[in-house]
């Protein structure tokens, strides 16, 4: 269920952790693979008057047989694409993921506020589920640069659709 929450500036910083020794990767996912995807539009108006359309996310994390977190981030909307791919030595493997007991969380900071991903595992890490909150500060709008260049400004709550997670067994990132 889509809602916005806001958050105090420092609280986005605090999420950015990196991932470390307290928040190792479960030995449960060692040599799997987290798949999630979602859909994300928000009501806005851009620096060019355009209004932006709806933007597909997905996330592939791969936890390596010692551990290692690996992962590749891909946006679009319309014509416009964006991966990323972080390995354990970019800041957490991954830009802001943590794992955290059975739960998997990752930060994309906005221009002003900021997007979390919480990934939750059921006990024997066997499925997930995922959820997305926008946040932003308070009394402030989202503002974030579209995969397109332009800078946009909410006016009206994100509609967050379409999230699916799944975990598979080895490397998909090799494929």
């Amino acid at each position: 269920m889509p809602f916005v929450l806001r958050i105090a500036p420092l609280a986005g910083a605090f999420l950015l952790a990196s991932l470390t020794a307290a928040s190792a990767a479960p030995k449960q996912l060692y040599n799997k693979s987290i798949l999630i995807s979602f859909g994300v539009h928000i009501p806005a108006k851009g620096s060019d008057g355009s209004t932006p359309g709806t933007r597909t996310s997905s996330r592939i994390v791969y936890v390596s047989s010692a551990g290692r977190v690996f992962a590749k981030a891909t946006r679009s909307a319309g014509r416009n694409r964006e991966d990323k791919e972080r390995g354990p030595e970019d800041s957490g493997g991954g830009r802001g993921l943590s794992f955290s007991g059975d739960r998997l969380t990752g930060v994309l900071p906005f221009i002003s506020g900021a997007s979390l991903l919480t990934i939750s595992f059921d006990p024997g890490f066997q499925s997930c589920s995922g959820t997305v909150v926008m946040g932003r500060d308070s009394g402030k709008p989202l503002v974030w640069k579209g995969l397109n260049g332009v800078t946009y400004t909410s006016n009206g709550p994100p509609n967050i659709s379409g999230v699916s997670c799944s975990i598979r067994d080895g490397n998909a990132l090799a494929n």
